[in-house]
């Protein structure tokens, strides 16, 4: 691992500061704002809840967080050239699908027209702010995404414990992602880059649609708990799933960003990919992902009942293999990295669509005769699969060493 050799004691530094940022904002989130919105809502209310706010990360990450990585993976590129531009029209672009998808979601759901129109304010926001923060990533400043994070997460929790209720729960997320957004506008150069197009703009479009794409599959499955379980099992089973599951994605959002600062350490100009450092990257993380189900399988039922009593008895079965689900969902996050800076994303994408054909077909024929069980099984197979195709390409894709 000669390249991260060169930066050790950086390179840790990194890790942990990114770990402390997403403990942080898991707490607030995992900790405060969900519970108070289960405690304060009823369960058939909460599903719904629970449904949406799905959908709209599944927004934020397909416009924000993938025009993100595509900042990340060709800012050498327009650097080398000396041009700049295009991203923030493509910003702009992304924040106008937002507010169609905000509409669509008011109809979709019947929500209110006071709910309907934060909704309408929030996803901007958010896109916008998922976008900005590659410029700490660009120079490799994760202190600074700290930072960040504790003022989104200190703004959720106040707008928790003012506005949850039926109506007002965008509000919640919206002053969050607005804290964030406006700290990151003033500490970087987000606002003062210039509104053109450049000679790359189009090449840069179809790379962003195949990482779209590829994000599009890979976050509806994400939220798939709420969009395959709501219209077959019901609302009351979406609590219960999401319940059960909790403290394995709260290690997701704990531990995914560490792929985030792998990805912007492997965009960096000398970095070289090799075989050997891949699967010496996924091997470690695959050790202390066993560890972690160790830990799901002796303490996350203890959890679970402390903050969710009122949902314990209907997710209780499903703890465990809900859990194991979503961690080998973080073994593949953690794959990717390297797969998406140094392969063209189409590849990605043949990943991704493997991944969500097995997801849906296994749902379907798994759900109807064994119910949550079933969606915990197809959740496991179709894990483990993308993990499996992800270390395949790796391993075709990369040569043994670093030139």
């Amino acid at each position: 691992m000669r390249f991260f050799r060169k930066s050790a004691g950086r390179v840790t530094k990194d890790f942990l500061v990114s770990i402390l940022s997403s403990v942080v904002y898991t707490f607030a989130r995992q900790i405060i704002v969900f519970p108070l919105l289960a405690y304060r809502l009823t369960e058939d209310t909460y599903g719904t809840l629970l449904t949406v706010i799905g959908l709209a990360n599944v927004c934020t990450a397909l416009l924000g967080s993938c025009l993100n990585n595509l900042r990340l993976i060709r800012n050498s590129l327009y650097q080398d050239r000396e041009l700049a531009g295009d991203f923030n029209i493509l910003s702009a672009a992304g924040c106008a699908v937002s507010l169609v998808f905000a509409a669509v979601l008011w109809r979709m759901f019947r929500c209110s027209g006071t709910t309907a129109l934060l909704l309408a304010l929030w996803l901007p926001v958010s896109n916008l702010y998922q976008y900005a923060l590659v410029f700490f990533r660009l120079k490799l400043d994760f202190r600074r995404t700290f930072l960040a994070n504790v003022l989104v997460s200190l703004a959720s929790a106040a707008g928790a414990l003012a506005f949850a209720t039926e109506e007002l729960w965008p509000l919640v997320f919206l002053l969050g992602d607005a804290a964030g957004l406006v700290y990151t506008a003033i500490v970087t150069p987000f606002l003062r880059e210039p509104f053109r197009h450049t000679p790359l703009l189009g090449e840069s479009v179809r790379m962003l649609a195949a990482i779209m794409l590829s994000g599009l599959v890979g976050n509806l499955l994400l939220y798939a708990d709420r969009m395959i379980i709501y219209p077959i099992l019901g609302p009351e089973s979406v609590s219960y799933y999401s319940t059960a599951s909790f403290f394995g994605k709260s290690a997701g959002v704990v531990l995914t960003p560490i792929a985030g600062v792998l990805l912007s350490y492997f965009a960096q100009r000398d970095f070289r990919p090799s075989r050997r450092l891949f699967f010496q990257i996924n091997g470690l993380s695959l050790g202390c992902l066993a560890v972690f189900f160790l830990f799901c399988w002796l303490l996350a039922p203890w959890f679970t009942r402390l903050l969710y009593p009122l949902l314990y008895d209907g997710a209780a079965p499903y703890i465990l293999l809900a859990n194991l689900g979503a961690i080998l969902s973080i073994a593949g996050n953690m794959a990717q990295p390297m797969i998406l800076r140094c392969c063209h994303p189409r590849w990605l994408l043949w990943v991704q669509l493997l991944y969500g054909g097995s997801y849906l077909l296994s749902a379907v024929a798994l759900m109807p005769q064994w119910g949550l069980y079933g969606f915990c099984w197809a959740s496991i197979l179709s894990n483990g699969l993308r993990l499996l195709a992800l270390y395949a390409l790796g391993y075709w894709k990369f040569p043994h060493y670093s030139e």
